[in-house]
């Protein structure tokens, strides 16, 4: 039996959702661009679903990851909204990985929230449930720092300027 996983972060972007979406969708395939956690990206495929590609591989700069595969399994721009499933690279204890990305407008600001669910597999499953939790929050929370960052301001977080080696 599997064991559920969901951590939620949310924050306040001072763009419209426009433009967040701009550089959130359809630019899927640079998170690599402004994100600590991700050393290089690059985009995959064609996506039927109308996405800008079909996956993104990255290659991340945390220790003890693998390079990761995100697919783009549900896109709806109309909403704002897409999700990705990680598809290659997760830890053999997750069978299964999802992050929902969500962009609701107020205003000329954006409430962007993410939404990671996991299926954690096995007894390594059960007794990594909290370590896991603990970490992804710590990651989404960087992530969402340092999109803010970049995109209110155009300019990289010191935590990316610091592995860039950026003065």
């Amino acid at each position: 039996m599997a064991t559920a996983v969901r951590i939620r972060e949310s924050i306040m972007i001072g763009v419209p959702k426009e433009r967040l979406w701009e550089v959130t969708a359809l630019q899927f395939d640079k998170i690599g661009d402004w994100s600590a956690g991700v050393l290089f990206s690059e985009g995959n495929g064609a996506s039927e679903l109308g996405a800008v590609c079909l996956e993104r591989v990255c290659e991340p700069s945390y220790k003890g990851f693998e390079k990761t595969t995100e697919r783009i399994v549900d896109y709806r721009p109309e909403q704002f909204q897409f999700t990705y499933q990680i598809v290659a690279g997760l830890p053999g204890m997750v069978e299964k990985a999802t992050n929902t990305w969500t962009h609701i407008g107020e205003a000329s600001n954006t409430r962007l929230t993410m939404d990671v669910n996991m299926q954690l597999k096995g007894f390594m499953g059960v007794l990594m449930k909290r370590p896991m939790q603990r970490k992804m929050r710590s990651i989404l929370r960087q992530n969402l720092e340092e999109l803010k960052i970049y995109v209110e301001r155009g300019e990289l977080h010191d935590r990316k300027k610091k592995l860039l080696k950026i003065a």
